[in-house]
């Protein structure tokens, strides 16, 4: 009887099967391309491609063969490789594992699937979702292998977990495809000239088994029609998958990105217009921050308001509005602007917050500081608002550096003839009544859009500025809720600051149908210089404008407020209005509530950070938990086969029959004998079988136990107890001594070998 081969599969066979699951894993990794960006995902994917092919050829040789074994190999490439191919960033020299990597590759491995649909493309910047392309092209390319390696007649199944990492690449991808005509071209190609060779493989097989001819002229007949069949066979999926896939146009693919909801909704954060008297008030001359890079002109953005709820502006939620909606951002934003480059430098003084202060649409932002890594895994970026925000607060300390694209201003006479764009936006829960008057008498006399605009800035322009502080000599009351608007329009002139007259003025373009925000943020009163000079600004320095998007120009920059000089209470003279019908009055707005200022949001930032260290058991538990989770993983085969091995043998050892139970001790001597690695024949004799064991395993006394056995079942009677519990004892010494007698790395191999459960499977099959 010829040795049975090491590996199922010819080394030639071998090399074309692993040479089809490799290119069929390239094809799915290069679908990751759109989301993830760079270089890094291919080194991900192809790595673990290469490592389940790896895994499946040395869990098919014979002496690791098994799927307990192959899911130990999943397991140990995870731990040893996983580091340098999924978070190489939190290892040293990109390639030796600390245990920062480890807890970040086994934190990955669960939540890094919906951080990869919630992050903002491209996400080759986060630090673990590289554990999407790899674990999945480790663990499709290891079952790709093995099924390839094992199977016969079912080989072709063995290129569905490959066409799985691809469609896993697509759905967690975005609506831009890497080339999907030629991807799907590959895949077809390839998939279907394997299964085509593998079919013949299969059938020439069959024949050599069987010898069905020996004609050559027949065979080689045969042969040729095959081929050819296979050729057109594959001229025509090439040919079909590539007609598919021209007509799908990128807006029409649907990702599960499209479906999942951003985790952040800033209408759960308070609104930090609400805190803007604060900043005046004790932070005036304080240095909230140094900014070194800002174009001429520009301003440095802090938060952006659409949504008007009759207490504060705030951001509107994802339901109503896409302003509400942050997603993480990696290293790099794709931005499509058009605009000046800008390289903007930003140091935390005394500023304290979640929104992160920045201009125009960023392109990359990189933190600086102790708290680097903390502040960007926590950075959110809105897109559409362009707005971000970093969950951990900026403090004193703080830095970090931009690059973004800064749209140019136009002046407000380049306006002419431009038409306002009708961007969507929520409407105010309520408008002060007042204020529906005011521009009910105001708000048309312009004969376009942009006259009324014009006209309503002027308006209040010609208003009093106070910030109601002790040297003003204008009382003014802080808040800009709805009781607080209507008090302003009540005077026969209007006073407040910022806060109150962005407010009005929003309020008033949504009477007349002009879609409108509110932009928080800081610049100096005679704005920046340009440069890369350091600028400082203070609290007092804190504004609020309102912008108005444009045809042409995008959002456009509006100052209601007048001039800080402007403190005098007279009214000036205006001119007679056409009488306007008057509106329908709103019901009675509620009551203003409590100001909130800058320092109770910093108080809450110091106790969320307080109740982090306080937590840092938490992250060691992870550790603790993920290092006993990775052991009992590793030992699992171990575990799970001898607790399979112990019922077995409790099975036979409480069998009803005493002749049941002399025979179940003869199988567990022999199943042993098997696990350890001897060819033990089939159809054949006890004795036979006897002599096989205790040649190769002399402490086995398997002659003497299979003679007692026969003499226990086919003798007259039923065996004694006593007689069988002692049999059961040699039974046991017998196993001990196989045992004693093999190799460690076959006594360790027998612990995981289940070859005497399939050799008992044939034996049933037989009978």
């Amino acid at each position: 009887m010829s040795e049975t081969p090491m590996l199922p599969r010819t080394p030639r066979q071998a090399a074309i099967d692993c040479a089809a699951v490799l290119l069929v894993g390239l094809a799915a990794t290069l679908s990751f391309g759109p989301v993830f960006g760079g270089v890094a995902y291919l080194i991900a994917g192809l790595g673990g491609t290469l490592l389940g092919i790896a895994i499946g050829v040395l869990t098919s040789l014979r002496p690791l063969r098994g799927w307990l074994m192959t899911a130990a190999g999943v397991v140990l490439a995870l731990v040893l490789f996983g580091p340098a191919l999924a978070v190489p960033r939190k290892t040293i020299g990109g390639v030796l594992p600390t245990l920062d990597a480890w807890q970040e590759l086994l934190l990955g491995v669960v939540f890094s699937w919906k951080g990869l649909l919630t992050a903002e493309p491209p996400a080759e910047g986060f630090p673990s979702l590289l554990v999407v392309p790899f674990l999945t092209l480790l663990v499709t390319s290891t079952i790709a292998t093995v099924l390839a390696m094992r199977l016969r007649r079912g080989a072709p199944f063995a290129m569905l977990p490959g066409i799985v990492a691809l469609v896993v690449g697509i759905t967690f991808g975005t609506k831009i495809a890497f080339l999907p005509a030629v991807l799907g071209i590959a895949v077809a190609g390839v998939v279907i000239a394997w299964w085509a060779w593998r079919r013949a493989q299969w059938r020439t097989g069959l024949n050599e088994e069987v010898e069905v001819t020996n004609d050559t002229r027949f065979r080689g007949r045969a042969r040729r029609q095959r081929t050819r069949g296979a050729v057109a066979m594959i001229a025509g999926a090439l040919v079909v998958a590539g007609l598919v896939s021209i007509p799908v146009q990128p807006a029409g693919r649907a990702v599960l990105r499209d479906t999942v909801e951003p985790p952040i909704e800033l209408a759960e954060y308070p609104s930090p217009l609400a805190g803007f008297r604060d900043w005046h008030k004790n932070f005036e001359d304080a240095t909230l921050m140094t900014v070194s890079g800002m174009p001429e002109g520009s301003r440095l953005r802090l938060a952006t308001f659409d949504y008007y709820d009759g207490t504060v502006y705030a951001v509107a939620g994802a339901q109503q509005s896409g302003s509400g909606s942050f997603a993480r951002i990696g290293d790099e934003v794709l931005v499509q602007q058009s605009g000046e480059p800008a390289n903007v430098r930003v140091d935390v003084q005394d500023y304290a917050g979640i929104w992160v202060p920045e201009v125009g649409y960023i392109q990359s932002l990189d933190f600086g500081g102790e708290r680097e890594d903390a502040l960007q895994s926590s950075l959110h970026y809105n897109g559409q608002t362009g707005t971000a925000i970093a969950l951990e607060g900026l403090g004193a300390g703080d830095s970090y550096e931009i690059e973004a694209i800064v749209p140019s201003q136009p002046e407000h006479e380049e306006l002419e003839g431009a038409t306002v764009t009708d961007v969507p936006v929520p409407d105010p829960a309520i408008v002060p009544d007042l204020l529906q008057a005011w521009v009910a008498t105001w708000g048309n006399e312009g004969q376009n859009q942009l006259e009324n605009i014009q006209n309503m800035q002027r308006l209040m322009q010609n208003g009093s500025f106070s910030h109601g502080l002790e040297d003003d000599t204008i009382p003014s009351l802080a808040g800009h809720g709805a009781s607080r608007i209507q008090s302003m329009f009540e005077r026969d002139v209007l006073v407040g600051d910022d806060e109150q007259y962005a407010t009005a003025f929003a309020l008033a373009l949504n009477r007349i149908n002009v879609p409108a925000r509110v932009v928080m943020g800081l610049y100096p009163d005679d704005g920046f210089p340009g440069g890369d000079e350091p600028v400082e600004l203070t609290g007092g320095e804190m504004h609020a404008w309102v912008e108005v998007p444009f045809e042409g120009h995008g959002w456009v920059r509006f100052d209601p407020t007048p001039p800080e000089d402007n403190d005098d209470i007279q009214p000036e003279p205006e001119p007679e209005p056409d009488p306007k019908p008057q509106v329908l009055q709103p019901p009675q707005p509620p009551e203003e509530p409590a100001d909130m200022s800058p320092d109770t949001v910093a108080d809450e930032g110091q106790e969320e950070d307080e109740e982090i260290e306080d937590r840092s058991w938490v992250i060691w538990l992870w550790i603790g938990g993920g290092s006993l989770l990775l052991i009992l993983l590793l030992a699992s085969p171990f575990i799970v086969v001898g607790a399979i091995k112990a019922a077995r043998w409790r099975r036979r050892y409480r069998a009803q029959r005493e002749s049941d139970r002399l025979s179940g001790g003869w199988h567990e001597v022999v199943d042993h004998a098997v696990d350890l690695g001897l060819a033990v024949p089939a159809g054949v004799t006890r004795r036979e079988v006897a002599s096989t064991v205790e040649d190769r395993y002399p402490r086995s006394r398997a002659t003497e136990i299979g003679e007692f056995v026969d003499e226990g079942v086919f003798g007259p009677g039923e065996p004694a107890k006593e007689d069988v519990d002692a049999f059961w004892l040699n039974v046991e010494q017998s196993v001990k001594g196989m045992r004693t007698e093999a190799r460690p790395m076959r006594r360790l191999l027998g612990v995981l070998s289940l070859r005497s459960f399939r050799r008992r499977r044939r034996e049933r099959r037989r009978r």
